[in-house]
C-alpha cells in the first residue's frame, strides 16, 4: 500500500471516531507542502506531534501511521 493509501485510511478511521479537529491538521500540512516529498514529510511531522500531543487519538491510527511511515521510507530509498 502507498502512503496516500494509509494516510486515507488513517482520515477514514479519524472521521469515524469524531476526530475533526485532529484530521485538519493532518490536511492542513498536507495541503502546505508542494511536491510528494514535501506533503509526505509534513504530514509525518504532523503524526508524531499527533502521537506526542493526543496519545489516545495516535492509537486509533497508530497501525496506518506505521504502514505510512514504511511505505513512505521505502518509496524513498530507491
Amino acid at each position: 500500500m502507498s502512503w496516500m493509501e494509509d494516510l486515507y485510511v488513517i482520515y477514514q478511521k479519524l472521521d469515524a471516531n469524531s476526530c475533526q479537529e485532529v484530521k485538519k491538521e493532518i490536511i492542513k500540512a498536507q495541503l502546505n507542502g508542494c511536491s510528494d516529498g514535501t506533503i509526505y514529510f509534513l504530514v509525518l511531522q504532523q503524526l508524531v506531534r499527533i502521537k506526542r500531543e493526543k496519545a489516545p487519538v495516535y492509537e486509533l491510527i497508530r497501525g496506518e501511521v506505521e504502514s505510512f511511515i514504511h511505505a513512505g521510507g521505502s518509496s524513498y530509498m530507491h
